[in-house]
């Protein structure tokens, strides 16, 4: 990999269908925040086994990929500064490694070496689960019509502290794009026999306000003109989530909630939803 630091967006391309849109979605945010784009391939020789190959070079194929890329971001954003990345390695490492100078890593829900049917490639989940800083998997329609141009964000808080960076980046993602913010929280039903005495439900859910509203504090003061609505809602986590994210622009997650065991990279909820998200997700790790 090339000694300059990566810095700005970073975008994982490998020339399949899911890598172009995730290219064209990351000219698109490094554009609105101001940054610059990282286009990276990651290429390697085949160790696999005793298996007939062609001659060919693939450093060469590789960098004709990579160029494409670079090519198709600069025609996207013509005023935008695109810088092309070739590296050697394992994707997901290589990846990972750039992301600890990056502001937000950004990949496609499958690529090339993807299985047939494989909602999300390996090399995704793991730079989801690993990666220093936000990674953005674009999934979902990301044509809006023209009179959902404006559009939300949506992010899921349950007091964790990923879910307050997942609250800061929603709210700043909205601010650089013009979106309002849907704040939800969800915790599973629980049936009647099981309910502990005293407990009162309409309690709980002010008290959820209440402590949402505080953290939302910081976010709200950096950005004043962001609009916020926030549902509390009974139910799975996951489902209430994807449901709320039909309409939305982008769906904002911490990687491990209050749930999730200690030492777990990637929480259940998270695993799902960058799995099967109707619109692009955002996972963020606790600082």
């Amino acid at each position: 990999m090339n000694d300059e630091p990566i810095t700005g967006v970073v975008v994982g391309y490998d020339g399949s269908t899911g890598g172009v849109q995730a290219l064209e979605w990351a000219a698109a945010e490094a554009r609105t925040r101001g940054l610059p784009l990282t286009v990276l391939h990651v290429w390697d020789v085949y160790v696999g086994g005793p298996i007939a190959m062609p001659v060919v070079d693939l450093r060469a194929v590789a960098e004709e990929n990579l160029n494409n890329g670079v090519e198709h971001a600069r025609k996207a954003a013509p005023e935008l500064s695109v810088r092309g990345v070739l590296a050697r390695g394992q994707a997901a490492a290589r990846l990972i490694e750039a992301g600890h100078g990056a502001d937000m890593i950004v990949l496609g829900p499958r690529g090339l070496g993807g299985f047939v049917g494989l909602v999300l490639g390996s090399v995704g989940a793991q730079v989801a689960a690993h990666a220093p800083c936000p990674v953005v998997i674009v999934r979902g329609d990301l044509v809006p019509p023209p009179e959902q141009a404006h559009g939300h964000v949506v992010v899921g808080v349950d007091g964790s502290p990923a879910s307050r960076e997942a609250l800061a980046l929603a709210f700043a993602e909205a601010g650089a794009h013009g979106w309002d913010v849907h704040a939800v929280v969800a915790w599973e039903a629980v049936p009647e026999k099981d309910v502990p005495p005293l407990v009162d439900e309409t309690g709980m859910r002010d008290a959820a306000a209440a402590r949402l509203a505080r953290l939302m504090i910081p976010a709200r003061e950096l950005h004043p003109d962001v609009k916020v609505e926030v549902d509390i809602v009974t139910g799975p986590p996951r489902e209430v989530l994807m449901n709320a994210a039909e309409e939305a622009r982008l769906l904002v997650v911490g990687s491990r909630g209050l749930g999730g065991f200690r030492g777990l990279l990637l929480g259940s909820v998270s695993h799902a939803l960058i799995h099967h998200a109707p619109c692009p997700v955002a996972v963020v790790h606790a600082t």
